[in-house]
């Protein structure tokens, strides 16, 4: 019987994933998801996860009324705080 392989990297891989990044799960209606590839493709993004990362950064630091270094500086200190406390998600 062959062996399972990978199970520990994909362990791994989960639990970094879990102590590094938060997980949203946008809906957006039938039909929008080919116009964002679109954009991806034409504006050059790496994804369509960067694509809506640095549009919803780029809205969010609008909102609250800071500069770019100041939102990347509030992300950093949200990121510190949750594993301070050792939130996982």
């Amino acid at each position: 019987m062959e062996r399972k392989k990978y199970k520990s990297n994909t362990r791994a891989k989960n639990k970094w994933n879990a102590e590094n990044y938060d997980r949203l799960y946008p809906y957006v209606r039938l039909g929008k998801k080919a116009i964002y590839q679109q954009a991806v493709e034409a504006g050059g993004f790496e994804s369509m996860n960067d694509l809506i990362e640095s549009a919803t950064d780029e809205r969010a630091a609008e909102v609250l009324g800071l500069t770019a270094e100041q939102f990347d500086e509030a992300v950093k200190a949200a990121a510190e705080e949750r594993r301070k406390r050792g939130e996982a998600r």
